[in-house]
């Protein structure tokens, strides 16, 4: 995408409005700081004068009063959609396609415009939305993160940001343990060294014990010989298969099912050995559809990959008649939510999906793709994985918003993130490598899952109560990528990167280096840091030869990077660098992502078209929305300047919690139904009193 957004392009606000689904921001009457009465001297004012003045007070309560909510906020549920669009959303709006989100915007305030923080990635993101904090406080400098301290750990060691790295400031549902309140924290992504009381978590992406796969004949191959105990009745001979599952050998029969009227082979038993008293499950073939949620197992127990309990479901999409091939889908391998064991919950709450099967669609594993040349059997495929990891979710937080005691209700979805990574790319106009044939094939199956994020949105909106806030928010948007850059190349063909004999990097002649956790920033190799060599006397000569190098970096005559930030000098004014963040932050130009790859490949090479995020959060592609609705907000507000940070000091607010510890992010005084305060909101631990 362009860096800067279309001057004829209409946010959600606007087109909502066009529709007559919200009004326009009410009349308040104000007197300007130049007008002819604030020039007189001040007066005592008589008592018809504070007459006068409860009656204006009165009049602009009488105004703007029917367009907030009346009743002061008790509980809040805020609903959670990873990697937002706000481009594609309006356009959804536009045509009716979103009504959950249409009717929430029109009840409440709406950005479309939001700043994520830097960068823009997931672990990072959540963490600065829960906080209010920017990454050079919460210590989440991107997916994964350098470790610490510096002194004990070189530059090229790194924790997952997402669960082993320490969150170092404090999230919302502390803020509400200390203002005596419980939460639910479902899915959203979790951190190392994250404690509170009066909360229940759920962290299924902590639970993983494997990956997904598919299960073929022409892929697996059965050489025993053995007999069946107790086989299934089928019509025809049967045809063995065997797979493995995590740690788990699985043994599987093709039959033609007596009692099914299909002719031919018409169902894959699955069993944990050869005895029909054993088997896990009888699948039924059916090609992707709305109602292919009816053909998946119930969960399927197996070893994962570390050995540990784990569960899948299973898919069979396709089974030819002759038994010549089929197609089985299985999801990762997951250890069970942990709930009390005297939860009375559904096996399909208990047992966490998560995602669908992007890796194996984006490798081809799911058959060909559209842009492939393909008919869109692998997106159908794909989609209802998607579809089903979404339902997923959907019934654990509906369990959970009937069954646990709450206050604060925050739930997640990865998409529509994980479907934008697959297809922004093709969308995308602005790339020299756009097809509008598959652009126009592609764009129904990437609004779908939207839908079903909006279903998701619509279930919890369902179980909200008048005293209720409720927010949707998002932790960044996504840009269409065709290139990538390798800068290790560049860093090494100009001396700052030294590899040894093995193509590893050699810390003792290193001086910066673009690291393994690939979050737009480079590390230097500075003294401070185990096995550094860079001395403070010799940083600033060092960024300004970086700087010089980096800009002369071409793909052909245009230019590659387009900003280098050095943290040392912006890093507290952008919440950036810091002890576990980067020390050089750099901008690509449009349609460049990072390789971080030490060796290998081209410096600069041309991509089958995807989408991203990570980059500077200034960019337009990388902005993102947030809704507010409920008591205290102003229906049909429309926000401007707001970042991911100001999200938790607001609904702090609202709520009346004490503000999270570490925020730096400002309360959106404008959303709210009553006028901005002239006093200071006075958080503390015990209290959110206006102070004047």
């Amino acid at each position: 995408m362009n860096s800067s957004r279309p001057s004829n392009a209409k946010t959600c606000f606007d087109k909502l409005s066009m529709n007559g689904l919200v009004s326009p921001p009410p009349f308040v009457l104000s007197l300007s700081k130049d007008s002819e009465l604030s020039r007189r001297p001040p007066v005592k004012p008589s008592r018809v004068g504070r007459s006068v003045i409860f009656f204006l007070l009165a009049l602009q309560f009488v105004f703007s009063a029917p367009l907030a909510h009346a009743q002061t906020a008790s509980k809040a549920i805020v609903m959670a959609w990873d990697g937002t669009v706000p481009s594609f959303v309006n356009d959804m709006l536009r045509d009716g396609k979103l009504p959950n989100l249409a009717k929430l915007i029109a009840g409440g305030a709406v950005a479309d415009d939001v700043m994520a923080g830097f960068p823009s990635k997931t672990a990072p993101g959540f963490a600065s939305l829960m906080t209010g904090a920017p990454p050079r406080v919460t210590g989440i400098s991107g997916n994964s993160v350098p470790r610490a301290p510096r002194g004990q750990f070189t530059i090229l060691e790194s924790l997952a940001g997402f669960s082993s790295a320490p969150l170092r400031a404090e999230p919302i549902w502390a803020a509400a343990q200390r203002g005596g309140k419980k939460s639910v924290v479902s899915h959203i992504p979790s951190y190392a060294e994250e404690r509170s009381d009066d909360v229940v978590r759920f962290s299924g992406y902590n639970s993983i014990a494997g990956a997904d796969g598919i299960v073929t004949r022409k892929a697996v191959k059965s050489e025993s010989s053995a007999p069946w105990l107790n086989s299934p009745a089928s019509d025809a001979a049967p045809i063995e298969f065997e797979f493995a599952i995590g740690k788990s050998a699985l043994v599987g029969l093709l039959i033609d099912d007596p009692v099914d009227p299909q002719i031919g082979y018409d169902t894959a038993v699955i069993a944990a050995s050869r005895n029909g008293q054993e088997i896990k499950t009888k699948l039924k073939p059916a090609p992707p559809s709305p109602a292919g949620e009816l053909f998946w197992s119930s969960p399927i127990a197996v070893k994962g990959s570390n050995n540990s309990d784990a569960k899948v479901y299973l898919r069979l999409f396709d089974l030819k008649a002759d038994g010549s091939d089929f197609f089985i889908y299985y999801t990762r391998p997951m250890r069970d939510l942990e709930l009390t064991q005297d939860a009375e919950t559904s096996p399909t709450v208990r047992t966490f999906v998560g995602n669908g099967a992007s890796i194996l669609y984006q490798n081809g594993g799911l058959g060909r793709t559209i842009a492939k040349g393909g008919g869109g059997g692998a997106e159908a495929r794909y989609l209802e994985t998607i579809l089903f990891a979404q339902h997923q979710l959907m019934e654990t937080n509906r369990w959970a918003i009937e069954n646990l005691p709450w206050d604060l209700f925050l739930a997640y979805t990865p998409f529509p993130d994980e479907a934008e990574h697959a297809w922004r790319g093709q969308l995308d106009a602005g790339l020299p490598t756009y097809k509008k044939e598959v652009s126009d094939q592609l764009r129904p199956y990437l609004e779908k899952v939207y839908r079903s994020s909006d279903d998701h949105l619509g279930l919890l909106l369902s179980k909200r109560t008048d005293d209720m806030v409720f927010a949707l928010i998002s932790d960044h948007g996504i840009q269409a990528i065709h290139k990538r850059v390798t800068l290790n190349l560049w860093l090494q063909q100009h001396g700052f990167v030294v590899l040894d004999s093995q193509n590893r990097v050699d810390l003792t002649k290193t001086k910066a280096l673009y690291p393994a956790v690939n979050n737009g920033y480079l590390l230097i190799n500075s003294i401070d840091r185990k096995g550094g060599i860079v001395k403070p006397e010799e940083r600033d000569e060092l960024v300004g030869k970086l700087r010089e190098t980096l800009s002369a970096l071409r793909d052909g005559e245009k230019p590659v990077v387009t900003k280098v930030i050095d943290a040392a000098v912006e890093g507290e004014a952008r919440g950036i660098g810091g002890e576990v963040g980067g020390d050089i932050y750099i901008e690509l130009a449009a349609g460049y992502d990072f390789d971080q790859r030490l060796s290998g490949g081209q410096l600069i090479a041309d991509a089958e078209p995807y989408g991203t995020h990570g980059a500077n959060p200034e960019l337009a592609d990388l902005r993102t929305i947030m809704v507010l609705n409920g008591p205290g907000i102003r229906a049909g507000q429309k926000l401007s300047n707001v970042r991911i940070v100001d999200f938790a000091p607001t609904l702090a607010w609202l709520l009346g919690l004490p503000q999270p510890k570490d925020a730096t992010g400002r309360v959106l005084y404008e959303a709210f139904g009553e006028a901005q305060p002239t006093g200071k909101r006075n958080f503390t631990t015990e209290s959110t009193e206006i102070t004047k």
